[in-house]
This record gives C-alpha cells, structure tokens and sequence, in this order.
C-alpha cells in the first residue's frame, strides 16, 4: 500500500479544490437561470435516476450523502411542490416513507438538465480527451469499494439498536 506523501496529498487537495470550482460554476448556471441550487437538482436527478420515487435512504445512497442532509433538501423541494413523500406500508413497515417527483418536479428536472448537462460540458467535459475520462473513469472504478464502505456511525439502528 502507498503511503501519504507530499505528492499524493498535493494530488487529493487539487482534486477537491477542482472539483469544488467545478461546482460552483454549475451551482451559479442552475442559479442564474433557474435560481435553484445545484444541491437540489442533485435531489431530483437522483429521484430521476431511481425511477421517480424512492426510499430516502436510497436516495441518500445514490448521492453518496448522510441521509439527515437529503432530509432538509426533502423538505424543500416538498414545499415548493417538486416532491411528495408519502407512508409506503406495501413495504412491509409501516414507518416506511417513499419520495416521489411530482408533474411538476418531473418537468422542472428536464428542463434544469440542459442547463446542468450544458454547465457540464462548459466546466468539465470540454477540458479532457477521451483517454482522460477513461483514466478517470478507472480511477473511480478503483476509489468504488473504499467509497461504498459503510460507515457505522450513519447507521443509529447498528449503534443503538432498534429503540422505537
């Protein structure tokens, strides 16, 4: 195993403060055009990507992000009428709740999307051949299972057990 050196420290802090440029030049498209936040469009694409509707934890899974943080985007987007959550006892557990995108949610996603995908190619795409994305795309390929790791202390149930 390679150990943490200047160089691969250099490496990881210029991969973040890229990315984190990356995102911000999207956030400020998708403000400026739709005035919603990058972080909210995240919801929904990923709602989009499960099918429309899902279990929060699932869409928690699919942004790789604690579930409490996409709890607080849930209740915006509920607010504004782009999601509804509702009580999913065909699961079998009745404190289950399913998100799902509403008309309106759908057809805000599609419309954000060009401007995402636009913003995308602008800030990301443009910039890299070919056998970079498939440098990168190996890269993430290897990062996967350190990535998906589960990590116990998101997890109340396997630290506390079921105390309901």
């Amino acid at each position: 195993m390679a150990r943490l050196d200047a160089r691969r420290l250099g490496v990881w802090r210029g991969l973040q403060s890229r990315i984190a440029e990356i995102e911000r030049s999207i956030d400020a498209a998708l403000r400026d055009e739709w005035d919603i936040p990058l972080n909210w469009f995240d919801v929904l694409a990923a709602l989009q990507r499960l099918g429309g509707e899902a279990r929060p934890s699932a869409v928690a899974a699919e942004l790789g992000m604690p579930l409490s943080s996409v709890t607080r985007r849930f209740d915006r987007l509920e607010e504004d009428g782009w999601i509804t959550r509702r009580r999913a006892p065909d699961l079998g557990d009745f404190r289950a709740i399913e998100v799902s995108l509403t008309r309106r949610g759908r057809n805000l996603w599609r419309a954000m999307n060009v401007t995402y995908r636009r913003a995308v190619q602008d800030w990301f795409a443009r910039e890299l051949t070919d056998d970079q994305i498939t440098v990168l795309d190996e890269v993430l390929a290897v990062l996967a299972p350190v990535i998906a790791a589960p990590d116990p202390g998101d997890d109340a149930d396997a630290v506390f057990g079921d105390v309901r």
